[in-house]
């Protein structure tokens, strides 16, 4: 019934669906919990007669077996628990309708506001705690140790909440996000879609105009016509628009609501400057990748033996001339360490600086996010001026921003070098390395700050270049990201989520995710199971079409459309106010695509505005790790860049392909119960129940096989055994035992011995035959593939498995 109910209506018209509902959640509350109350007072009730009188045997000893022992005992207090629990929801109930009253008549926290002091401050100080508690989980080993909860998160806090919502309330929920984060991929794979047939077609055209120029060329060559009508042949010629013959790819960027296909410069073997990037990109992202773990744990083992905690490494300025503390041990046998400062706080971040013989740089290398005071100097992404900032380090800042969190972190780098006097000592006149160029690289966070950073150094070191290995999205303002080309290179991979991590990317994403919700057409259960179809990418607009309105067709008069707009009001009034500083990632952009899905990666130069639209993929998450891209940048042929088509001939993906051809998405979802093969696993899955527990209860059986012995057999000196057989029961695992029925008396007779129903295990010595050893592997067996197609039944009754599965 409920299932059934959950199938009327839409997420954003729940208002028919709601009156089935709430009938059924009264019955659940007030008659359904009636059943549980039965069995946990009868559960409570059972064990206390079960104990009662020693198990029943009173003064007369120790009973043989305890059948609270049992596993199937262990079973029903498990059953009766789960019942208990789920009888909670009367306190549940009772306690949020007193909270409530509390709250209406203000009893305490009288001083409630909204906006800062008010939703935001509680969420910081909730978000706070949480994050303690984190720390607490891993034992300091995440760090959290600096987190103070004191005005750390204050921004971040106050922007989620003028974010998401402040004043609004939208009535969203967890399976509301995820189906529609999920449209709202689909919804970006069918403007995709939609941009490359109109490419495509574009292309075809082109292509026949190419054709048709070659045509006219060859026939103005060969023509014996007068020197004017050549002359004026070619210049109608020229005018006409032409195809760039440089390798270049096609790439998707997002321009308001639409996507658009532009040209981009593929990276040449035969452009020194593209190969110069490519390489010292390669070489130096080695050091972003080891500052994590590998050069912490070198440092430790073989320079500073005996510690157990590692917060820095500092050798004597007079002797970082000398070729001592190389880093062998990790592959970096070209390079001395002279410096490392491994404290981590909310303004400190680990770093060191090396000199890199082979290549004759000098290295600082920042580290990215690894700990609890990472992640919330990562959260706090408010514009913050740099206008103090140049004044003090020698360049203008006035009117540019940058990240606050990065800016903190890069203060405290700048501070921390110019302390140590280690880059002034190496740069010093009687230095070797005087003449060394200055490098620094990062990753992810370290990318932020290794970029800020190189920005406060450049006037002291002109010479210095900045490799930031899949920065934030939202590191400079336009104007001083555009300014950085000439120092700083960043590298982007595929669809990594982090380079896309923007305030105003964020908001674009929410603004989409509301306009895919409101299209939802049909019930939310029913919207579960369209998702799992797999389907083909040039079938997607068909696919969204079943399950989403068009856009002109959304309806107006819900209360959920009532709410948006009340929503969108109250941020447009806000941003007319004040609206944040858009911040972007720094200096030329090289992107790295994986055109066919294998591994193939080809760099181009791409352009800010490719990454202002965050990527619902399922690699967003793991194109972001910097093992990964050591081995990437490493493996990158330049030379092998020229299969990249010419431009506006790269559509690959709108050859044409027969249906059987096409390869399934796995595109599965885990709903309990939803029964996506129907009513039959569930009839097999009750025979599969009922059999296990049969082959259970024959397994704990000792009645299954009689069996009468003579008195030779069983006769002893201290038995009688002239008055017959004896009847004894087994099992397939147990016998059971004789007791004697006599207590005034020695038992020396047969009749005295009975059977008490009480199974034990065979024991070690006992040698059973042949039949009895095949019986108990035959039923071993088939037990453990009982238990397996019952389980593997359970779980088809909720998620669809793949076709080799089963």
């Amino acid at each position: 019934m409920v299932w059934s109910s959950a199938s009327i209506g839409t997420p954003t018209e729940p208002a028919r669906r709601d009156v089935y509902m709430r009938n059924l959640i009264k019955f659940k509350l007030f008659v359904s919990n009636l059943y549980p109350i039965a069995l946990v007072g009868l559960g409570i009730y059972y064990v206390y007669v079960l104990r009662a009188n020693n198990y029943g045997c009173g003064d007369s000893g120790e009973p043989a077996k305890r059948p609270d022992e049992s596993a199937q005992y262990g079973l029903f207090c498990a059953l009766v628990i789960t019942y208990a629990l789920e009888l909670l929801i009367w306190p549940a109930i009772v306690t949020n309708k007193l909270v409530r009253v509390v709250r209406i008549n203000r009893f305490w926290d009288r001083n409630r506001v909204d906006g800062r002091g008010g939703k935001a401050e509680r969420f910081e100080r909730k978000l706070g705690l949480i994050l303690k508690i984190l720390s607490c989980i891993t034992r300091g080993k995440a760090g959290g140790k600096d987190l103070k909860n004191k005005g750390e998160l204050e921004d971040f806090a106050y922007h989620v909440m003028c974010l998401l919502n402040n004043q609004t309330k939208l009535g969203l929920v967890l399976s509301d996000m995820y189906v529609g984060m999920r449209m709202l991929s689909r919804v970006q794979a069918e403007k995709k879609a939609q941009a490359i047939d109109k490419m495509a077609k574009k292309s075809k055209l082109l292509m026949r105009q190419l054709n048709r120029d070659d045509d006219d060329q060859n026939n103005l060559i060969g023509s014996q016509s007068t020197e004017n009508h050549i002359e004026s042949a070619q210049t109608e010629i020229e005018s006409r628009p032409k195809i760039r013959r440089r390798n270049s790819m096609l790439v998707l960027e997002k321009k308001q609501d639409t996507y658009e296909i532009c040209e981009r410069d593929v990276l040449q073997e035969s452009n020194a400057f593209d190969q110069t990037v490519m390489s010292e990109g390669a070489h130096f992202v080695k050091y972003a990748s080891y500052i994590y773990v590998e050069l912490p744990d070198c440092v430790v083992t073989e320079f500073m033996e005996g510690e157990e905690e590692c917060l820095g490494f500092e050798r004597e300025l007079d002797t970082l001339f000398q070729d001592d503390f190389r880093l062998t041990s990790i592959g970096l046998e070209h390079t001395i360490l002279c410096y490392s400062n491994f404290v981590n706080g909310i303004v400190a971040t680990p770093y060191s600086i090396l000199i890199d013989k082979e290549v004759k740089t000098i290295v600082i290398a920042v580290r990215g996010t690894r700990s609890l005071e990472d992640l919330v100097v990562d959260l706090q992404f408010i514009p913050e001026s740099l206008e103090k900032v140049g004044e003090v380090c020698g360049f203008r800042g006035t009117d540019f921003y940058c990240h606050k969190g990065f800016l903190a972190r890069s203060k405290w780098l700048y501070n921390d070098i110019k302390k140590s006097q280690v880059l002034k000592t190496l740069y010093s006149e009687q230095s070797p390395f005087k003449d060394y160029p200055l490098i620094i690289c990062g990753h992810s966070l370290g990318a932020g700050c290794a970029s800020i950073l190189s920005l406060m150094l450049r006037p002291s070191f002109p010479s210095l270049q900045c490799f930031a290995y899949e920065p934030p999205g939202c590191i400079f303002d336009y104007a001083m990201a555009k300014n950085c080309e000439q120092f700083i290179t960043s590298f982007v991979r595929h669809d990594d989520l982090v380079p896309r991590l923007s305030y105003q990317n964020f908001e674009t994403v929410r603004d989409e995710f509301f306009n895919v919700f409101a299209r939802i057409k049909v019930p939310k259960i029913e919207l579960f199971f369209h998702m799992r179809v797999p389907y083909s990418e040039r079938f997607v607009a068909i696919r969204n079409a079943e399950v989403l309105r068009p856009q002109g067709d959304i309806p107006t008069d819900t209360e959920f459309n009532e709410q948006l707009e009340l929503f969108r009001a109250e941020r447009e009034d806000k941003n007319s106010k004040k609206r944040m500083r858009a911040l972007f990632i720094p200096g030329k952009i090289v992107h790295l695509v994986d055109t066919s899905g294998d591994g193939n990666y080809i760099p181009y130069w791409a352009r800010r505005g490719e990454f202002n639209q965050l990527e619902i993929s399922k690699r967003m998450y793991s194109d972001h790790d910097i093992h990964s891209l050591v081995r990437i940048l490493s493996d990158i042929n330049l030379g092998e860049a020229n299969t990249a088509s010419f431009a506006f001939d790269n559509v690959p993906l709108v050859n044409i392909v027969e249906d059987e051809d096409v390869p399934e998405i796995d595109i599965r979802l885990f709903a309990c119960c939803s029964n996506p093969y129907g009513k039959l696993p569930i009839v097999l899955f009750l025979l599969g129940v009922t059999a296990s527990s049969l082959a259970t209860a024959v397994a704990n059986e000792c009645d299954f096989i009689r069996a009468s012995f003579p008195p030779t057999e069983y006769a002893t000196s201290n038995i009688n055994a002239t008055l017959g057989n004896i009847n004894l029961t087994f099992g397939l695992f147990m016998y059971e035992l004789l007791d004697c029925d006599n207590s005034t008396r020695p038992c020396d007779m047969i009749q005295d011995y009975m059977h008490n129903k009480t199974c034990v295990p065979y024991p070690p010595n006992w040698e059973p035959g042949t039949y009895m050893l095949t019986s108990q592997a035959f039923h071993t067996i088939a037990g453990l593939a009982g238990f397996a197609a019952v389980f593997m039944l359970m779980i088809s009754m909720c998620f669809i498995f793949k076709q080799r599965t089963w």
